[in-house]
């Protein structure tokens, strides 16, 4: 179209459209709101030309895919008016419901901003999004984490459709209803194994240990877990705290654990707050968490589209005047990259484990006028020393991979010298505390019992053994006089003190 067509037709739409949030009643307001939205408030600024031909372009190829229909779209489609004058075209020249184009023209829409994290949710799946940030939400039962592009079982929860299911910790899932998770990010496959109370699923898994796929049918069921829960070492001196999700009790979870260490009767010499594979949650929640380990300090920095920088408070807090280590690995994202940097920043708490996922961008949920809502990126947030986190990560202080050597590293950190470790139901047991671990601490070999070597290896402080997968455990009880195995009813337990 022709550049003075074009200006009267922006014209007339500036004075003829809504603002945003107040679209006109018409066949396509829904799509117009959520142009609105990503038009004049997305992070990316993104121009009105990009939204307009994503919209097109992805009803174009749905069309053709699923429909055998071939829609013209012109590279000069770029403004509001036209793609309201395509969609009209199509729906009267094909006889397409107006309800799948405001649909695909919001798909196509967002997936131009080549941003995973901003997503339209139906009311449905609104609830389904604040049910899951509050730990209360419809699954299988079963908790993942993306490792090397796949995404694994890490821990089935006890009494859930997965727990009476043959699936298994390790596990690596394939495809959910016959569509592959490969290539796509945390969020988009997570959209994959959500659904309704009652609804049902067919997830195709890959188990490395036995070298074979399989398929097992699932129905989802409502699951409400804490948004916290810890407990002390086998010395009482060293505190654990798991943190599953930053929702709206999980600062009072986390204060209501402190004060429990607090009152039993030793005093704390250290703090271990395990944050691996926790993808997030509620500004406000971290904001809350912050203020149970410092008294005053910055959170962070955030910047707008316009550049504009905001500093976040912590105030009235309290200092928790312990050693803090955190653990982290490339499932922690989000609110947990932004607590993790603002206590390292601080002084208050090392990372141990492995480099973080790298989101450092802030959503917000924004009503839109028929239920529904769009989670859209409004800030990309700093570390209180202006470290970037977003498509970059945290490097930990303490780099350490496998999970159960993570844990085994924090303590030795905070000063820990004496060990019992063990597996109990397929969790490894580290000081009286049962991990849920992807792989077994033990192993039979041809050469008798072999342990997990990077656990070992962190235990003895020998680095070159970490280098294999597991080694036979004979000669190092040879080696070291305070370790020992002990076997009763068929389970091992390994004991070590760093004393002579």
């Amino acid at each position: 179209m022709r550049r003075w067509t074009k200006w009267l037709a922006a014209a007339f739409l500036l004075f003829s459209l809504a603002a945003p949030g107040h679209a006109q009643e018409h066949e396509f307001a829904k799509a117009e709101e959520v142009f609105h939205h990503l038009h004049e408030s997305h992070l990316s600024k993104p121009e009105e030309g990009q939204l307009v031909q994503g919209a097109l372009r992805h009803i174009r190829e749905v069309a053709r895919e699923e429909l055998n229909r071939d829609l013209f779209v012109s590279p000069d489609d770029d403004t509001l008016w036209e793609l309201w004058t395509r969609l009209r075209q199509w729906k009267r020249q094909w006889g397409f419901d107006a309800s799948w184009l405001n649909s695909l023209a919001i798909e196509g829409m967002l997936q131009s901003l080549d941003d995973p994290h901003t997503q339209y949710f139906t009311e449905e799946e609104l609830q389904l999004f604040e049910s899951d940030v509050e730990n209360q939400f419809v699954g299988f039962g079963f908790r993942v984490r993306m490792q090397d592009g796949e995404f694994v079982i890490r821990e089935i929860i006890d009494n859930t459709p997965a727990a009476a299911s043959e699936l298994k910790r390790g596990d690596r899932i394939l495809e959910v209803d016959g569509q592959s998770l490969s290539g796509l990010e945390f969020e988009q496959a997570y959209l994959r194994l959500r659904g309704e109370e009652g609804s049902k699923s067919v997830l195709k898994v890959y188990r490395p240990s036995e070298n074979r796929e399989l398929e097992v049918e699932l129905q989802r069921a409502l699951i409400s877990v804490p948004e916290a829960v810890g407990q002390l070492f086998a010395n009482g001196e060293i505190g654990y705290i798991r943190l599953e999700t930053f929702g709206s009790e999980a600062a009072l979870q986390m204060k209501e654990i402190l004060d429990s260490f607090r009152q039993s009767g030793k005093p704390l010499s250290g703090l271990i707050l395990d944050l691996r594979d926790n993808g997030g949650g509620y500004l406000s929640a971290a904001r809350n968490i912050a203020s149970l380990f410092m008294e005053d300090g910055i959170l962070m920095y955030t910047t707008n589209r316009n550049g504009v920088e905001v500093a976040t408070w912590v105030r009235n807090g309290s200092d928790i005047n312990i050693p803090v280590r955190i653990l982290v690995n490339n499932g922690s994202a989000s609110a947990s990259e932004l607590l993790a940097g603002a206590l390292r920043d601080h002084g208050i708490a090392q990372l141990v484990g492995s480099h973080t996922y790298g989101k450092g961008s802030a959503q917000q949920v924004i009503p839109l006028s028929d239920g529904d809502a769009l989670k859209l990126t409004l800030n990309e947030y700093f570390t209180p020393n202006h470290t970037v986190v977003n498509q970059v990560g945290l490097e930990p202080d303490l780099a350490v991979e496998d999970d159960g050597a993570q844990v085994v590293a924090a303590l030795r950190s905070l000063g820990a010298t004496a060990w019992e470790i063990g597996e109990q139901d397929g969790d490894t047991v580290i000081n009286g505390i049962a991990f849920p671990t992807l792989h077994p601490l033990w192993k039979q070999g041809e050469g008798g019992l072999e342990v997990r070597a990077a656990v070992l290896a962190e235990l003895l402080g020998e680095e070159d053994v970490g280098l294999l997968e597991y080694v036979k455990l004979a000669p190092y009880l040879e080696k070291y006089k305070t370790l020992r195995l002990q076997q009763q009813n068929g389970a091992y337990t390994l004991f070590y003190s760093q004393s002579s």
